[in-house]
């Protein structure tokens, strides 16, 4: 896995997540998390697991609570779990 595109894509998702209504239109913000979610229904279940792992491993780190919170659910926001 390449942690710097992984971290990149990471970030852009946890910012859009992070983002008023003002800043990013609603139907905009789901559209790109849908489009990148749709990319990532390629990876392999081990490559899906290696990324969410890094994902809990970056929640775990961070002290900004709502970036926390964000990282924790985006797993699901991106489908890359079977929940």
């Amino acid at each position: 896995m390449n942690r710097i595109l992984v971290r990149a894509l990471v970030d852009l998702a946890v910012s859009i997540e992070l983002s008023s209504d003002d800043e990013i239109d609603p139907r905009t913000a789901t559209t790109l998390l849908d489009d990148l979610a749709a990319n990532l229904d390629d990876l392999s279940d081990a490559e899906r697991d290696e990324i969410v792992d890094y994902i809990e491993d970056l929640a775990e780190k961070t002290r900004d609570p709502d970036r926390r919170d964000v990282l924790l659910d985006l797993p699901d926001t991106l489908a890359l779990t079977d929940d």
